[in-house]
């Protein structure tokens, strides 16, 4: 079994899957509030993951390195612990958008083409929070809660983004004292 598709139902938690074939899991729109330790040990072929639509509000961990595809916008997280996202060394592409995130979560991942946060509360951007995302080719700020534009593009928080060729910025409540 190569994909698994339990989208759409009333999971309330994700299910113990011993399955090592597995290469595509989703879990979309369901009841899933939180992510046990050890559900995903078995999943050592696991690339693509969809958990969005769902309930969470906190993500701890996620050991999944073979992940390249991870997908958990549309639900209620707040909070990404540190280290939460360190096992992805793989991961290509990230979405986190519509959700209630503050800040910029740690993203120590070098290989990250694609990132949406975009629909969230983020009212700043930190020097360094991109530092690791050399390979960043695409990413989504839009309707947050920015009230500066940066500087420049290409210093401070940006100056990591060499490869970044898209940055969507509208929807933010920028304020100009440029008289």
């Amino acid at each position: 079994l190569k994909e698994l598709h339990l989208y759409d139902n009333e999971l309330e938690k994700i299910p113990e899957l011993p399955i090592s074939t597995l290469e595509y899991l989703d879990l979309a729109n369901n009841k899933i509030s939180t992510i046990n330790d050890g559900v995903f040990e078995a999943l050592v072929n696991l690339k693509t993951l969809y958990l969005n639509g769902n309930q969470l509000e906190e993500i701890s961990e996620l050991p999944i390195s073979t992940l390249e595809y991870l997908s958990l916008h549309s639900n209620k997280i707040s909070t990404i612990n540190d280290g939460a996202f360190e096992a992805l060394v793989n991961l290509k592409e990230l979405y986190l958008y519509n959700n209630e995130l503050e800040e910029i979560p740690e993203l120590p991942i070098s290989t990250l083409e694609y990132l949406r946060l975009d629909s969230n509360k983020i009212s700043t951007i930190n020097d360094g929070v991109f530092e690791a995302l050399v390979n960043l080719k695409t990413l989504y700020l839009n309707g947050n809660q920015l009230e500066e534009i940066p500087d420049t593009i290409n210093d401070g928080a940006f100056e990591a983004l060499v490869n970044l060729k898209e940055l969507y910025l509208r929807g933010n409540p920028f304020k100009c004292d440029c008289a």
